[in-house]
């Protein structure tokens, strides 16, 4: 089987889990992963591919380097599955302190402004509009698809500094279960991080935070294998 990964810069961290694998000889003989990514987050979150019917044409001059579209032609190659990094890349609506200084997800408190639920999930789906028409258009045209979680917040960031982790917490959390329902209605399975990888509140476990001191959100290697692992998984629950 050949499965395609692509998507936003966590791929980066599922690409050297997935190097860790090979040179561990800890793969499945019969299956080939091949790991693209198309461009970060921040780029995903603008129009970033033309609908051409029976594929999307990407349109940024980055993402046309490392991939010209999805699904990708017969002709370069025929791959079984795809997997999407992004739709569950909450970070961008939590790490904003001019947010989340002046307002809340919680009842008024410390001359904070209320934001309502409502708004929160349009912002949410605002948000990741973009990736979520790409993950719709791979539906519409037959490609089995599946989206790979990304990780949690860790508590060396910044923001917490600033910020009520509780706030932070849910935030995320409410980002993440809408964007699953949207992905249940698509019929879209969700490869998710095993609830080892946290800690009791929530955080993501700083064993997995990225080796460069100054990156305080992407995760490790370590943690690319096990969602690696976790991805070969569910491939065999589906074959």
């Amino acid at each position: 089987m050949k499965v395609i990964i692509t998507g936003d810069s966590h791929t980066a961290a599922l690409r050297s889990g997935l190097d860790m694998l090979m040179g561990l000889d800890d793969l499945p003989q019969d299956l080939q992963i091949d790991i693209k990514q198309l461009g970060g987050g921040g780029g995903l979150r603008t129009p970033f591919f033309i609908d051409r019917g029976s594929y999307a044409e990407m349109t940024d001059p980055t993402h046309q380097k490392r991939i010209t579209r999805l699904p990708v032609s017969d002709e370069q190659e025929s791959y079984g599955y795809y997997g999407i990094c992004g739709p569950l890349h909450t970070i961008r609506l939590w790490r904003n302190k001019d947010y989340w200084q002046k307002y809340t997800p919680f009842t008024s408190q410390g001359g904070q402004a209320p934001i309502s639920t409502s708004l929160l999930r349009h912002i949410v789906l605002q948000d990741q509009r973009y990736i979520m028409q790409l993950v719709g258009l791979l539906k519409r045209v037959g490609v089995k698809v599946f989206v790979i979680e990304a990780p949690k917040p860790y508590r060396h960031h910044p923001i917490l500094e600033l910020v009520d982790p509780n706030a932070i917490i849910y935030i995320d959390g409410f980002y993440r279960k809408v964007i699953r329902e949207h992905l249940a209605e698509l019929d879209v399975p969700v490869i998710d991080v095993p609830n080892a990888c946290y800690d009791a509140e929530g955080f993501m476990l700083e064993e997995f935070r990225h080796d460069s001191p100054t990156d305080d959100y992407h995760a490790n290697k370590e943690f690319g294998a096990i969602m690696i692992k976790q991805t070969i998984e569910f491939l065999k629950s589906r074959n």
